[in-house]
């Protein structure tokens, strides 16, 4: 078995030494500049994950590693020993994507090997980043009353308090934010209305939460949105939260519904 997860979009490309076994562990050594081609199929943040361990070409001590696509570093780490860390790959186009390894000095000869041995490797894995209620490409965070994502019957969401907040950094040419909505125990699990408020305060938008649904909120701009349920704020049993609706995570499935809100 290889260095790489299967069916993991990745493959090596120049740099690696061939894979070897020593005490029932495989990995790879790179001297430097390390060739790793990733698929990343969807425009989000990807996350490139290692395993490994100076080497005697560093002296076997801590050491800087970049992480180079074409003359741009994507990012840098500071590895201390043997261990895993994770790098943060910005969101680009889906594209076959290839990464360099790049350490700045070493390549100190280990005794009896002719090799240069800077590093070694012994996973490497490249995972797309969870994905949240809000549209991966859209230019927005979510602010307080959310409560962590959570999954649950095979399917993940979080839960919505009072007057849970989501701002908009940048629509990015999209004039409404699509969300899978369902009425929670904070309303007694049955049909509620949903106003959506800007930062000044305004109602821009109100909606019948009648089941699960998918609704269209309006967007004209940057600005922070207030999501208020009429009627909410009920606690259920030994549970302290607030949990008027929940948000499904984001789907390019969602379909905008065909009667758009009135805005107000």
């Amino acid at each position: 078995m290889d260095i790489l997860t299967p069916a993991n979009n990745t493959s090596l490309g120049a740099g690696w030494f061939p894979l070897e076994t020593y005490r029932a562990e495989s990995f790879r050594w790179v001297t430097n500049d390390a060739e790793i081609y990733v698929a990343a199929l969807r425009n989000i943040k990807h996350y490139l994950n290692l395993h490994l361990e100076p080497g005697p070409g560093l002296d076997l001590k801590p050491f800087e590693l970049l992480v180079k696509e074409g003359d741009e570093t994507l990012a840098r780490t500071t590895v201390k020993g043997r261990q895993m860390v994770s790098i943060s790959l910005p969101a680009s186009e889906p594209a076959v994507r290839k990464l360099v390894l790049h350490v700045d000095g070493g390549g100190k000869r280990a005794p009896n090997d002719s090799r240069l041995l800077n590093f070694r490797v012994f996973k490497v894995t490249f995972v797309p980043s969870p994905v949240d209620i809000l549209p991966p490409d859209l230019d927005a965070k979510l602010g307080s009353g959310w409560y962590p994502l959570e999954s649950f019957n095979g399917e993940t969401f979080r839960w919505a308090g009072v007057d849970s907040k989501i701002t908009i950094a940048g629509p990015n040419g999209t004039s409404g934010l699509l969300l899978e909505l369902e009425p929670g125990p904070g309303v007694n699990s049955k049909p509620f209305v949903l106003r959506v408020l800007n930062e000044g305060g305004t109602q821009i938008s109100e909606h019948e939460i009648k089941a699960r649904q998918v609704v269209s909120i309006p967007l004209s701009g940057p600005g922070s949105l207030t999501f208020h349920a009429e009627g909410g704020g009920k606690q259920i049993g030994s549970d302290k939260r607030i949990m008027n609706f929940r948000v499904f995570q984001n789907s390019p499935d969602f379909k905008a519904p065909e009667k758009q809100p009135a805005i107000v």
